[in-house]
């Protein structure tokens, strides 16, 4: 899948199209589901901050064979525009 489709699906809908549950993903990767869930909400100012958010990030977008960069990139937006603290993974593809 290339990244310009990846970039247009919901972050949900693509692990759910994978296959793969949330569960599986705390599972393997020990992330606190709370932090996936808030991950795939775009609710990036719920996650623990600095290095922590970003290793959950990258280990999560591997999860669900994201490429790290364009999750990392909806982020990195994020932490720079505080009037705009959500997003998801369809959000960016249209900025």
């Amino acid at each position: 899948m290339s990244i310009a489709a990846t970039t247009i699906q919901d972050c949900s809908a693509l692990r759910n199209q994978k296959g793969i549950s949330l569960r599986q993903i705390s599972d393997s990767t020990k992330i606190g589901m709370h932090y996936l869930e808030a991950i795939e909400d775009g609710q990036f100012t719920k996650l623990p901050g600095g290095i922590y958010s970003v290793s959950y990030i990258r280990q999560y977008a591997r999860a669900i064979q994201m490429p790290e960069e364009v999750l990392l990139d909806y982020y990195l937006r994020a932490a720079l525009s505080p009037e705009k603290t959500s997003y998801s993974c369809a959000t960016a593809a249209h900025s």
